[in-house]
């Protein structure tokens, strides 16, 4: 008997187990199905725009010519004929040191040349009436060779106690007063032409393609307020540094505004191999390790949203090149990407660009 009733027992409690089972299930079946709600985003469409390859660096701002002025010879300041921070031309006087003793020079040696000019008239007049020989005239022709080249010499030494401006420009600030003993050491001002600029940078040496003298590019910097403005590349470094596999490029920049001041720090962008592409807003691609998504609204399939893989390739501020893996006119999630999912359904709120459904 009691086999029996364990099994009886046994088969209830299988009832009771498969009957709530079955219970549970109807009820399940009776509840409504919950199915996600759609994804609001905004899209943009792929849209074919020019493009170029920009490469982006750093350079320094200096002079087109610049000199530290400094005499040649050590003499006391005898009178400074400039401001500080004017704009001067070439061949304007600057700077007089004491020369008196370098013009009573120079006037003994023009009264020496005349009087040596007159004896070799007088010796060549005894000369032709066969007076004298030809070796005296030969004497004399050298000593008033030798009397030119003393005159030259004395030139020479009171030119160096004036010095003037080599080329327009821009003085410094003075750094000496009349009456100061200067020598070759002693810097009095400085002079730069500013009205061009030099600018010198690097790029690293897979990008040096787009550098030939030439090419213009455009500079900015913090303290330009934004502005940009032209250059020309003008000369490239014959070699690469060894170090760094990088190459420095010279750019002149034209500087009529006086906008921009020697050693400043600027951005130098170059743009090469312009082109078509397509284009999608940078906030559409999602980045994974080295790959490149972007979630894709699939009209066809009622707004389904598709991951894809694109290729990159040049970018610019605010949009990316698609190489690869998108079509024009195609429309690509650019906002709602936090929330939204492949395989969900879209609610458009916008579309960026040309929408091609329009």
């Amino acid at each position: 008997m009691k086999p029996l009733r364990s099994l009886l027992l046994a088969l209830g409690a299988v009832a009771v187990v498969g009957g709530g089972w079955y219970l549970g299930q109807e009820r399940r079946a009776a509840e409504p199905v919950f199915k996600a709600a759609p994804a609001a985003v905004r899209a943009a469409a792929v849209a074919r725009e020019p493009v170029t390859d920009r490469i982006e660096a750093l350079g320094t701002t200096a002079a087109w010519e610049s000199i530290e002025l400094r005499p040649v010879v050590s003499e006391t300041v005898r009178s400074l004929h400039f401001r500080d921070g004017q704009a001067v031309r070439r061949g304007e006087v600057l700077v007089e040191l004491e020369q008196d003793e370098e013009r009573a020079r120079l006037a003994e040696a023009r009264a020496t040349l005349r009087e040596q000019e007159r004896e070799v008239r007088r010796i060549e007049d005894l000369v032709a009436r066969r007076l004298v020989s030809r070796s005296d005239l030969d004497a004399r022709l050298t000593a008033r060779d030798v009397a030119r080249a003393r005159l030259d010499a004395a030139e020479a030494a009171l030119a160096d106690r004036t010095l003037r401006a080599p080329f327009d420009g821009v003085l410094g600030l003075r750094r000496v007063s009349p009456g100061a003993l200067v020598g070759p050491d002693t810097v009095i001002t400085t002079l730069d032409d500013v009205a061009t600029l030099q600018l010198d940078f690097t790029v690293p040496s897979p990008q040096i393609g787009a550098l030939a003298a030439g090419a213009t590019l455009l500079v900015r910097g913090p303290a330009l307020g934004g502005r940009e403005f032209s250059a020309t590349v003008v000369a490239l470094e014959p070699r690469l540094n060894p170090v760094e596999r990088s190459l420095t490029a010279r750019a002149r920049v034209d500087n009529a505004s006086g906008a921009q001041k020697p050693g400043m720090l600027l951005q130098v962008l170059i743009e090469s191999s312009p082109r078509e592409a397509l284009v999608v807003p940078e906030e559409a691609i999602v980045h994974y390790q080295r790959s490149h998504y972007v979630l894709l609204v699939d009209r066809a399939d009622g707004n389904r949203l598709v991951r894809r893989e694109v290729g990159v390739g040049a970018r610019a501020p605010g949009r990316v090149e698609i190489v690869s893996g998108l079509a024009e006119g195609e429309l690509v999630v650019v906002e709602g990407l936090n929330t939204a999912r492949p395989g969900q359904q879209a609610e458009l709120l916008g579309v960026t660009g040309a929408d091609p459904a329009a």
